[in-house]
């Protein structure tokens, strides 16, 4: 290559117009490289070896073992200068290191365990970038007291005690070297919190680091504390943050690195990780040489010894190859992982990203023992058995209570026919002789149709399915209500919400009704809505009554009538159980945390409808909860 070529094509490169690893090839394949540079006047120290070095021909490694230094300040268990093998696993072949090095990926996902030094890596990473091609960049943490704490406990110290780091610090150290704006090498470094949606959504970015994002807040407004000015329905943190690479992005710039601990599978990095190509560290025995992917079952703890002596049996934990079942010492463990290889274990359902799953034990700052010791004290405590799945295993929590399985149904079925009341089936009517009974209906509404449960209710908490399917239009549903005498039927009004509250006005037992957003601290409360005034009152010539009521509570009463915690009776009518819509709406949510989700985003109408008639026969007495139940 020609000098004057390669003038231009540096030039480039200092205006911005092109990348680092645009030229780097082609640099480092000249001939003229290594005569190029001691002679020619023109390059000096502003296009010297070390500046073609900087611009491309490093990896984020290379560099910082020759400039990043941890001082005592930083809280590391092993200050000084920057090593690889301090982080094997994140250093390894196609890890996350080498990919934020890649100019075809956007996005980086980690899920990872603790104490596995993602949080100092992104930083490293981070300086490398800023020295090399600087641009904007944003760190957001949990909170904005955070982002402050870890800009001043990490960040800072790293450039202010590495001497390879100097030049790059801002002459006004203090307006520009400040724990929530860094100007480092001309381009401005943010910190943030994630809950602060004003601070999200303002400058353009190139490099977004999200950190523990399983903590951020899921939505801002409605159901969240917000201002006045937000949105009721604004998007989530990460959502936000990440529209902030927007004008990066379209050239194929932006570079998006997020990590986190999980939680549930419905957390943010957890669907994040799915939505990856999911890959993972294969490492070889260091005794028969077979290649596996280190997981939790592999680690042997003698759970009877541990009953005894805990200290003997953490003492003696060991990973074990499922191969040739030999156990490795804590030496062998570090070697492995040093030299394995990272490996997609699906297709990527986004392009341009890639996912990383880390558990703890792929980390050199835990041990076999401290993991052992962990695992024995959460024996038999579910919160501390989460704990470790969360924070040691790297994985999201599956929570398994109220999950309702399609084969349940089958033991629910009733000895009576669809459209027929139960109470009046041979084999129940002389049970139920001289009780009160009342038919309700419950009706989620769907775009283009409705769907419908009629259920009869025996007062005191015994139910029988009637119908349940699909009408056309409210004129439909009118007619089977007064086919089936339902005395009241509730009407999901969150869609078609002006529709359904004209067709329930004059008409005497249809009652809107509407979820709440947020956990109340009750089942439900009646409200009543003047439709000419658009407000609560009682006075109006157009006045009906609404529901708001909390969805999730119900849910879990529902759940347990079905799952036959109570005594009391919840049919279905016989042979229902193999209608394979209703089943697999009935079992499309589950409970995480105490909030019913559908992780699937599955079809949930007749679950929904069956909540309705649930809380018609709480509204009128028929099903007594809490006190009145007893």
């Amino acid at each position: 290559m020609r000098a004057k070529e390669l003038r231009q094509r540096l030039a480039s490169v200092e205006r911005g117009e092109a990348r680092p690893s645009d030229i780097a090839e082609i640099i480092e394949a000249s001939p003229d490289f290594q005569a190029f540079f001691p002679g020619d006047p023109f390059v000096g120290e502003a296009f010297g070896p070390a500046r073609i070095v900087e611009a491309g021909l490093q990896s984020t490694i290379q560099w910082a073992e020759g400039n990043v230094v941890f001082s005592s300040r930083v809280p590391t268990s092993k200050p000084g200068p920057f090593r690889a093998t301090t982080i094997p696993a994140i250093t390894a072949k196609g890890g996350p290191l080498e990919c934020l090095n890649d100019d075809m990926l956007e996005k980086i996902v980690v899920m990872k365990g603790s104490q596995t030094a993602l949080t100092t890596t992104a930083y490293v990473w981070l300086a490398h970038c800023m020295a090399t091609d600087p641009a904007s960049a944003l760190v957001v943490m949990n909170s904005t007291m955070d982002a402050k704490h870890k800009c001043a406990e990490t960040w800072k110290p790293m450039f202010e005690d590495s001497p390879g780091l100097h030049r790059y610090l801002p002459q006004d150290i203090r307006t520009d070297w400040v724990n929530k704006y860094q100007l480092v090498n001309q381009s401005p470094v943010y910190w943030t919190g994630a809950n602060s949606a004003g601070a999200l959504g303002s400058k353009p970015i190139r490099r977004l680091i999200l950190d523990e994002v399983d903590k951020y807040p899921q939505a801002f407004g409605r159901g969240q504390k917000s201002t006045k000015s937000q949105a009721a329905s604004e998007a989530g943190a990460v959502a936000l943050a990440e529209q902030r690479v927007k004008t990066y992005r379209k050239s194929g710039r932006a570079k998006i690195l997020e990590f986190s601990t999980p939680t549930d599978d419905q957390g943010e990095i957890a669907q994040a990780y799915e939505r990856g190509d999911k890959r993972m560290l294969h490492v070889a025995c260091p005794h028969c040489k077979a290649e596996q992917v280190m997981v939790w079952k592999h680690v042997k703890i003698d759970m009877k010894l541990a009953a005894k002596d805990p200290t003997r049996a953490t003492g003696e934990a060991q990973y074990q190859c499922p191969h040739c079942k030999r156990g490795w010492t804590e030496h062998e463990r570090i070697a492995a992982i040093a030299a394995g290889e990272w490996r997609p274990t699906t297709r990527a359902k986004v392009p341009k990203l890639v996912s990383f799953w880390i558990p703890s034990w792929l980390s050199p700052f835990v041990t076999m023992e401290y993991l052992a010791a962990k695992w024995i004290a959460a024996q038999g405590n579910k919160t501390m058995i989460q704990d470790f799945v969360n924070s040691e295993c790297g994985e999201p929590f599956v929570h398994f209570e109220n999950l309702l399985k399609p084969s349940l149904f089958r033991d629910l079925e009733g000895e009576y026919e669809q459209g027929r009341r139960f109470t009046q089936a041979p084999i129940y009517a002389a049970q139920y002789d001289g009780m009160e009974t009342a038919v309700f209906g419950g009706v989620d509404v769907q775009k283009g149709y409705l769907v419908a449960t009629f259920r009869e209710w025996v007062r005191g908490g015994d139910s029988g399915m009637v119908w349940h399917g699909t009408v056309s239009d409210m004129a439909a549903l009118d007619r089977l209500a007064e086919q089936y005498g339902a005395q009241f039927v509730l009407i999901d009004s969150r869609y078609r919400t002006r529709e359904v509250q004209e067709f329930c006005v004059g008409r005497a037992g249809y009652i809107p009704c509407e979820g709440v957003k947020t956990r109340a601290k009750s089942l439900y409360s009646v409200n009543t809505l003047d439709l000419d005034e658009g407000r609560s009152s009682r006075t109006g010539v157009r006045v009906i009554e609404t529901l708001a009521h909390d969805g999730d509570q119900l849910k879990d009463i529902l759940t347990d009538l079905i799952q036959g915690v109570s005594d009391r009776r919840w049919m279905i009518p016989a042979g229902f159980s193999a209608e394979r819509d209703y089943t697999a709406q009935m079992t499309a949510e589950r409970c995480v945390n105490g909030r019913w989700v559908n992780p699937l985003s599955k079809a949930n109408h007749a679950w929904d409808s069956e909540v309705l008639c649930l809380l018609a026969a709480i509204r009128f007495g028929y099903c007594p909860v809490g006190k009145e139940a007893k």
